[in-house]
């Protein structure tokens, strides 16, 4: 994983000694410039301080941490993951199939309770004139058909609301889908910028090294009463004149890194799409599944509910001439036993639901794609990189300051580092890595 170096931060705190130039020495300062300038090789450094054991395992956390909480998909499945998830799906259809067994017999068990119950009543009828046991199970159907009609269009609003549901739930998994890859390709992003920022203000300290002894024979010689306008003039022209070459050498360098960073940018949006379209064929067959598993449970818990509630009775007409009593009577007792049914077939669904929502748990545990351990993965990211962050700035401020000392030990006013050696610089490294490893003892 890449992380923004401040090794920049380091070049500035180096190079404060630089400023030495112009000013006047006390009694303790260190010996004067010799116009030499220093360098060292800040990885080298910071691998060799105390603290760096707890730096590196800042890196492999956040980088653990990273690969769970952004490509998840990325685990690869292995022979057990595959037995493992083949087990929960076997067991998840031998819960449905027991499910829906259990639903059928009590549905035929509550459908012949209901039909003796009926037919007690209906041998109830003493007038000679009274209708007949077909005519009145003929009314009995063509009212349980109506009704019958009613709890179908009702499922069939419910399915649809499901389907509305489900596409939300589409479009809020895209949107988080989208948002996680965005700040991945953001993080990419501002970690090169700030690498190539770092080696912006390194190379600006290299070109301010090298040019160091004659900007510092200019300004002797401005400091000097003898010289005459033209002179100084001249002077002056040559400073500006080396500002000017510091000022175009780094203008085309960052040109070049800007363009770095626009390719870089469209390679993450392109990145970006292409992780949308490859994820969004498995969320829409997801969403799939579970429509057509809960058009299934519909079906098998209505399914009892649509043949005739007084088998073998003819498909005629109510005779009105039924008792006002008795089929109150059996409308009532259809009534009574529909709603035992759906109570007790009410509960049966409502323990295979349990069944699959312990199953599905257990799958996205076993997968890994658990969105509340993603984004409490993505918060200890931020957490830890905070603390990566503020420990190497400790670092390597410290190291500043030990390669600091060296410098005015060896009256050095210029020391750069992660930089290309400059011709004729003096490499620190090693005079600063005894010191630097002094500090663990």
């Amino acid at each position: 994983m890449t992380r923004p170096l401040l090794a920049a931060a380091a070049c500035l705190a180096l190079a404060a000694c630089a400023h030495a130039s112009g000013g006047t020495a006390t009694s303790s300062s260190p010996p004067p410039s010799n116009g030499t300038v220093g360098y060292v090789r800040m990885d080298e450094l910071v691998k060799v301080h105390p603290l760096y054991g707890q730096l590196a395992q800042y890196d492999d956390n956040i980088e653990a941490l990273d690969l769970r909480s952004i490509a998840p998909q990325a685990i690869a499945e292995g022979p057990q993951l595959k037995e493992e998830e083949a087990a929960l799906n076997a067991q998840l259809a031998a819960a449905a199939k027991r499910t829906n067994d259990i639903l059928q017999a009590k549905g035929r068990a509550y459908q012949d309770r209901e039909n003796a119950a009926i037919a007690a009543a209906l041998r109830t009828i003493a007038a000679p004139n009274g209708p007949s046991v077909a005519a009145v199970g003929s009314q009995l159907n063509a009212t349980a058909a109506q009704q019958s009609a009613g709890v179908n269009a009702q499922a069939a609003h419910d399915l649809d609301a499901y389907r509305a549901q489900l596409q939300v739930q589409n479009v809020a998994q895209m949107q988080a889908l989208q948002k996680t890859l965005a700040a991945r390709a953001d993080r990419t992003y501002r970690a090169k910028a700030d690498e190539l920022t770092a080696k912006e203000a390194a190379y600006s300290l290299k070109l301010a090294g090298d040019d160091a002894a004659e900007r510092l024979s200019l300004r002797t010689r401005l400091s000097s009463l003898a010289l005459d306008d033209t002179q100084r003039d001249d002077a002056n022209k040559a400073l500006s004149a080396l500002d000017q070459k510091e000022a175009d050498a780094l203008a085309a360098m960052r040109n070049t890194d800007q363009q770095t960073l626009a390719t870089l940018k469209d390679q993450l949006r392109a990145g970006i799409e292409r992780d949308m379209a490859a994820q969004a064929g498995p969320i829409r067959a997801a969403a799939l599944q579970r429509y057509q598993e809960r058009e299934r449970e519909l079906h098998q818990q209505f399914a009892a509910q649509t043949g005739p509630v007084v088998p073998g009775a003819p498909p005629i007409a109510s005779n009105p001439a039924v008792p006002p009593d008795v089929r109150k009577r059996i409308l009532q007792l259809h009534a009574d036993y529909t709603a035992a049914f759906r109570h007790d077939a009410d509960a049966t669904i409502a323990d295979f639901n349990k069944t699959r929502t312990d199953l599905q748990r257990r799958y996205a545990l076993l997968t890994g794609t658990d969105q509340a351990s993603t984004e409490s993965a993505q918060r200890e990211i931020v957490a830890l990189e905070k603390k990566r962050a503020d420990l190497y700035a400790e670092m390597v401020a410290q190291i500043g300051r030990e390669v600091k000392t060296i410098a005015q030990q060896r009256g050095i006013a210029v020391v750069v580092s992660d930089v290309a050696a400059p011709a004729g610089g003096v490499d620190l490294t090693d005079d600063a890595k005894k010191d630097i490893e002094s500090l663990h003892e």
